[in-house]
């Protein structure tokens, strides 16, 4: 595979899915904030440095006063979002798995919001840069570079609910080197950090329980394509029903649509059969390389323990925002798409990467 090449055709898949966008897409479903941003004041202020949509009010004003079409405006976005898959494939020398990294990287829905203007699209960024710096930690590696203190902001910024998780996850890694552990006490304290994790959940359960019994309100859109597809919250209105929905919750807030959802409208069905490609894709790799632990007695428990509180913890954070609307559902799953798919690459391939690349600054 020719480098340049890759990157340049993959830049016009991301252009083209750009104009199909606003174009095509837009007119089948909501294209979420993207308008709304694009369209606010043009405003400058300190809140831009510590609120996300004040920012990207911001920001999507100051590209529709340059660019004065709401298509062309996003171009700066989908540059961002387009570097982070850049750094993350490069840095981690993905290139020996064409097809699978073809695959993950092409996803209709991932290349539809981290193209247009929106927080996806910045969340596809940071996504690219911090799954290197844990693939790193997980190596013995455990510098920071100067972009991943940026990528670490914007995640704060953005979404501070997945810094909780990937911080507790290098921190993890950070401990496990510095204090030189061995297999089994690495284990130990990875299973102590998730007992800890569980065990605030079920200190804060009646705080959390409350929380998800009001989050219905914010799922009221006025936009009446995005209110027909809420659904119905009476699982969270009972007794600690929000713990209780959490392993199906966990599952359709990544997934998306339910097969009736799927039947209703068009963009459900792609959704809906992109999450199936998708499930079957992460099966694959997963097995992979449980099949290749088994054989040759490899495991290592700072790559499981690490999975373990990303995967989990981010999609537990996820399922309210995803349980309650599909559409929803699909558009937040794009902040940590890449984050997961690359991951999973990782996993499949036993972290490979060559030492020149790791050693890039940016």
């Amino acid at each position: 595979m020719h480098f340049r090449k890759i990157w340049l055709r993959y830049f016009f898949v991301k252009l083209f899915f750009l104009f199909f966008a606003f174009g095509v897409f837009a007119r089948l479903t909501s294209l979420g904030d993207t308008s709304s941003y694009l369209n606010g004041p043009l405003t400058l202020g300190p809140q831009i440095l510590y609120s996300s949509t004040a920012m990207m009010v911001f920001l999507g004003g100051l590209f529709k006063k340059i660019f004065l079409v709401d298509v062309l405006a996003s171009i700066p976005f989908m540059i961002l979002s387009f570097y982070g898959v850049y750094y993350a494939v490069d840095r981690l020398n993905l290139y020996r798995y064409p097809k699978l990294v073809l695959l993950i990287l092409c996803m209709p829905n991932f290349l539809i919001w981290t193209s247009v203007l929106s927080k996806e699209a910045v969340g596809c960024f940071f996504s690219g840069i911090l799954v290197v710096l844990v693939v790193r930690h997980i190596k013995g590696d455990c510098r920071f570079r100067w972009i991943d203190y940026v990528a670490l902001y914007l995640c704060f910024l953005f979404k501070p609910q997945y810094l909780l998780f990937i911080g507790q996850a290098i921190l993890f890694l950070k401990v496990a080197k510095w204090a030189a552990l061995t297999s089994a006490y690495t284990m130990l304290l990875g299973c102590l950090i998730i007992f800890l994790n569980l065990g605030l959940l079920y200190v804060f359960r009646e705080q959390i329980d409350t929380l998800a019994q009001g989050m219905y309100i914010h799922f009221t859109y006025s936009d009446p394509d995005m209110a027909l597809s809420t659904r119905n919250p009476d699982p969270w209105l009972v007794k600690y029903g929000f713990f209780k929905e959490a392993p199906y919750g966990m599952f359709i807030s990544f997934f998306g649509p339910t097969f009736h959802e799927m039947l209703s409208k068009p963009t459900h069905m792609i959704s809906g059969l992109e999450s199936v490609f998708l499930l079957f894709l992460y099966a694959y790799m997963i097995a992979f390389r449980i099949i290749k632990v088994y054989k040759k007695r490899a495991f290592d428990p700072k790559i499981f323990i690490s999975y373990i509180i990303i995967f989990l913890g981010i999609l537990f954070v996820h399922y309210p925002f995803g349980y309650l609307n599909p559409g929803s559902a699909i558009r937040y799953r794009e902040n940590f798409y890449l984050l997961f798919s690359i991951l999973l690459l990782c996993l499949h391939g036993y972290i490979p990467f060559t030492i020149s690349n790791m050693q890039k600054n940016v």
